[in-house]
Protein backbone atom coordinates (compact mmCIF):
# COMPACT_ATOMS: atom_id res chain seq x y z
CA UNK A 1 0.00 0.00 0.00
CA UNK A 2 1.26 3.49 -0.86
CA UNK A 3 2.19 5.64 2.14
CA UNK A 4 4.32 8.65 3.06
CA UNK A 5 6.15 8.75 6.37
CA UNK A 6 5.40 12.29 7.55
CA UNK A 7 7.80 11.81 10.44
CA UNK A 8 10.45 12.35 7.75
CA UNK A 9 8.78 15.18 5.84
CA UNK A 10 7.08 18.45 6.59
CA UNK A 11 4.37 20.28 4.67
CA UNK A 12 4.73 24.04 4.21
CA UNK A 13 1.71 26.10 3.19
CA UNK A 14 2.91 28.62 0.58
CA UNK A 15 -0.52 30.16 -0.03
CA UNK A 16 -1.57 33.72 0.63
CA UNK A 17 -4.62 34.28 2.85
CA UNK A 18 -7.55 35.74 0.92
CA UNK A 19 -9.65 37.92 3.23
CA UNK A 20 -12.94 39.42 1.98
CA UNK A 21 -13.60 41.97 0.61
CA UNK A 22 -10.10 41.91 -0.92
CA UNK A 23 -8.75 45.13 -2.41
CA UNK A 24 -9.98 47.60 -5.01
CA UNK A 25 -7.95 46.06 -7.83
CA UNK A 26 -8.25 42.46 -6.57
CA UNK A 27 -11.72 42.23 -5.03
CA UNK A 28 -13.08 39.20 -3.20
CA UNK A 29 -16.58 40.20 -2.15
CA UNK A 30 -18.74 37.65 -0.36
CA UNK A 31 -22.47 37.53 0.32
CA UNK A 32 -23.85 34.83 2.61
CA UNK A 33 -27.07 33.14 1.60
CA UNK A 34 -29.07 29.92 1.81
CA UNK A 35 -28.76 27.01 -0.59
CA UNK A 36 -31.83 25.47 1.03
CA UNK A 37 -33.76 26.11 4.22
CA UNK A 38 -30.95 24.53 6.25
CA UNK A 39 -27.71 24.90 4.29
CA UNK A 40 -25.63 28.03 3.85
CA UNK A 41 -23.77 29.05 0.71
CA UNK A 42 -21.85 32.12 -0.41
CA UNK A 43 -21.99 34.22 -3.54
CA UNK A 44 -18.53 35.47 -4.46
CA UNK A 45 -17.54 38.35 -6.79
CA UNK A 46 -13.87 38.28 -7.67
CA UNK A 47 -11.50 37.68 -10.59
CA UNK A 48 -9.02 34.98 -11.53
CA UNK A 49 -5.89 36.67 -10.17
CA UNK A 50 -6.78 36.97 -6.48
CA UNK A 51 -4.55 35.40 -3.85
CA UNK A 52 -2.09 32.69 -4.85
CA UNK A 53 -2.94 31.93 -8.48
CA UNK A 54 -1.61 30.07 -11.51
CA UNK A 55 -1.52 31.84 -14.88
CA UNK A 56 -1.94 29.91 -18.13
CA UNK A 57 -0.86 30.95 -21.62
CA UNK A 58 -4.34 32.30 -22.49
CA UNK A 59 -3.54 35.09 -20.03
CA UNK A 60 -1.31 36.54 -22.75
CA UNK A 61 -2.25 34.89 -26.05
CA UNK A 62 -5.61 34.71 -27.83
CA UNK A 63 -4.85 31.16 -28.94
CA UNK A 64 -3.22 30.15 -25.63
CA UNK A 65 -4.31 27.32 -23.37
CA UNK A 66 -6.81 27.84 -20.58
CA UNK A 67 -5.93 26.45 -17.19
CA UNK A 68 -8.11 23.35 -17.67
CA UNK A 69 -6.14 22.31 -20.78
CA UNK A 70 -2.92 21.57 -18.91
CA UNK A 71 -2.20 18.04 -17.60
CA UNK A 72 -2.21 17.62 -13.84
CA UNK A 73 1.53 16.96 -13.76
CA UNK A 74 2.10 20.53 -14.97
CA UNK A 75 1.24 21.67 -11.45
CA UNK A 76 3.35 19.37 -9.30
CA UNK A 77 6.82 17.90 -9.15
CA UNK A 78 10.42 18.54 -8.25
CA UNK A 79 11.09 22.16 -7.31
CA UNK A 80 14.30 24.03 -6.79
CA UNK A 81 14.77 27.24 -4.83
CA UNK A 82 16.23 30.22 -6.67
CA UNK A 83 17.50 32.11 -3.63
CA UNK A 84 18.67 35.52 -4.85
CA UNK A 85 20.09 38.73 -3.46
CA UNK A 86 18.35 41.98 -4.46
CA UNK A 87 19.50 43.19 -7.86
CA UNK A 88 19.48 42.11 -11.48
CA UNK A 89 19.21 38.37 -12.11
CA UNK A 90 20.66 38.09 -15.60
CA UNK A 91 21.79 34.92 -17.38
CA UNK A 92 25.17 34.84 -15.67
CA UNK A 93 23.68 35.26 -12.19
CA UNK A 94 20.94 32.67 -12.68
CA UNK A 95 23.43 30.19 -14.10
CA UNK A 96 25.50 30.62 -10.94
CA UNK A 97 22.48 30.20 -8.67
CA UNK A 98 20.81 27.09 -10.12
CA UNK A 99 22.77 26.03 -13.21
CA UNK A 100 24.30 23.08 -11.37
CA UNK A 101 20.99 21.39 -10.49
CA UNK A 102 18.28 22.58 -12.88
CA UNK A 103 16.61 19.88 -14.99
CA UNK A 104 13.87 19.72 -17.61
CA UNK A 105 10.36 19.96 -16.16
CA UNK A 106 11.57 21.51 -12.91
CA UNK A 107 9.49 24.03 -10.99
CA UNK A 108 11.50 27.13 -10.03
CA UNK A 109 10.47 28.97 -6.87
CA UNK A 110 12.12 32.40 -6.56
CA UNK A 111 12.95 33.86 -3.14
CA UNK A 112 14.39 37.18 -2.05
CA UNK A 113 17.18 36.45 0.44
CA UNK A 114 16.98 39.95 1.93
CA UNK A 115 13.41 41.23 2.07
CA UNK A 116 13.19 44.92 2.92
CA UNK A 117 16.43 45.69 1.08
CA UNK A 118 15.14 45.93 -2.48
CA UNK A 119 14.08 43.29 -4.97
CA UNK A 120 15.74 40.67 -7.16
CA UNK A 121 14.66 41.23 -10.79
CA UNK A 122 14.52 38.56 -13.46
CA UNK A 123 15.40 39.85 -16.92
CA UNK A 124 14.17 38.82 -20.35
CA UNK A 125 17.60 37.21 -20.81
CA UNK A 126 17.19 35.02 -17.72
CA UNK A 127 13.59 34.20 -18.71
CA UNK A 128 14.86 32.86 -22.05
CA UNK A 129 17.50 30.87 -20.16
CA UNK A 130 14.76 29.27 -18.02
CA UNK A 131 12.57 28.59 -21.06
CA UNK A 132 15.53 26.95 -22.85
CA UNK A 133 15.98 24.69 -19.81
CA UNK A 134 12.36 23.58 -20.37
CA UNK A 135 11.04 24.29 -16.89
CA UNK A 136 7.29 23.86 -16.43
CA UNK A 137 6.46 26.45 -13.76
CA UNK A 138 7.96 29.61 -12.23
CA UNK A 139 6.81 30.94 -8.87
CA UNK A 140 7.25 34.29 -7.12
CA UNK A 141 5.92 36.17 -4.11
CA UNK A 142 5.56 39.94 -3.75
CA UNK A 143 9.25 40.32 -2.79
CA UNK A 144 10.55 39.13 -6.16
CA UNK A 145 9.97 40.91 -9.49
CA UNK A 146 9.55 39.76 -13.06
CA UNK A 147 11.43 42.52 -14.83
CA UNK A 148 12.70 45.95 -13.87
CA UNK A 149 9.55 47.67 -15.16
CA UNK A 150 6.08 46.86 -16.49
CA UNK A 151 7.27 46.52 -20.09
CA UNK A 152 9.99 43.99 -19.23
CA UNK A 153 7.55 42.15 -16.95
CA UNK A 154 5.16 41.71 -19.87
CA UNK A 155 7.99 40.51 -22.07
CA UNK A 156 9.00 37.92 -19.46
CA UNK A 157 5.39 36.69 -19.24
CA UNK A 158 5.33 36.41 -23.03
CA UNK A 159 8.64 34.54 -23.25
CA UNK A 160 7.69 31.97 -20.64
CA UNK A 161 4.05 31.48 -21.63
CA UNK A 162 4.92 31.07 -25.30
CA UNK A 163 6.92 28.01 -24.15
CA UNK A 164 4.01 26.64 -22.06
CA UNK A 165 5.61 27.63 -18.74
CA UNK A 166 2.91 28.46 -16.21
CA UNK A 167 3.41 31.18 -13.61
CA UNK A 168 2.33 31.02 -10.00
CA UNK A 169 2.18 34.39 -8.27
CA UNK A 170 1.46 35.75 -4.79
CA UNK A 171 3.14 32.87 -2.99
CA UNK A 172 3.70 33.26 0.74
CA UNK A 173 5.88 31.88 3.55
CA UNK A 174 8.87 31.23 1.29
CA UNK A 175 11.13 31.99 4.24
CA UNK A 176 10.01 28.66 5.76
CA UNK A 177 11.63 26.63 2.98
CA UNK A 178 14.90 25.18 4.27
CA UNK A 179 15.89 22.88 1.41
CA UNK A 180 17.29 23.72 -1.99
CA UNK A 181 15.22 20.91 -3.54
CA UNK A 182 11.70 19.91 -2.50
CA UNK A 183 8.38 18.67 -3.85
CA UNK A 184 5.89 21.34 -4.91
CA UNK A 185 2.14 21.02 -5.48
CA UNK A 186 -0.41 23.66 -6.54
CA UNK A 187 -3.60 22.35 -8.13
CA UNK A 188 -5.88 24.88 -9.83
CA UNK A 189 -9.62 24.70 -10.35
CA UNK A 190 -10.51 22.72 -13.44
CA UNK A 191 -11.92 25.83 -15.08
CA UNK A 192 -11.85 27.42 -18.54
CA UNK A 193 -10.07 30.62 -17.55
CA UNK A 194 -6.70 32.27 -18.07
CA UNK A 195 -5.85 31.77 -14.40
CA UNK A 196 -7.06 29.99 -11.29
CA UNK A 197 -6.78 30.29 -7.55
CA UNK A 198 -4.75 27.54 -5.92
CA UNK A 199 -3.50 26.17 -2.61
CA UNK A 200 0.27 25.82 -2.92
CA UNK A 201 2.40 23.59 -0.72
CA UNK A 202 6.00 22.46 -0.42
CA UNK A 203 6.95 19.06 0.97
CA UNK A 204 10.53 18.81 2.15
CA UNK A 205 12.68 16.45 4.18
CA UNK A 206 12.96 17.35 7.85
Amino acid sequence: MFSIDFDKYRIIDLSLDVIPPGTEDRPFKVEKGLLSDRAYMHKVWTHSHVGTHIEASSHFFDDGKDIDEYPLDAFLGRAILLDAEPGIIDEKVIEGLIGDIIKEQDIIICRNKRTGSGYPYLTSESARWLADKKIKMLGIDTNFKLGRDVEEGRLIHSILMSREVTLIEFLSNLDLISRREFFFLALPYKVKLDSSWTRAIAIEEK
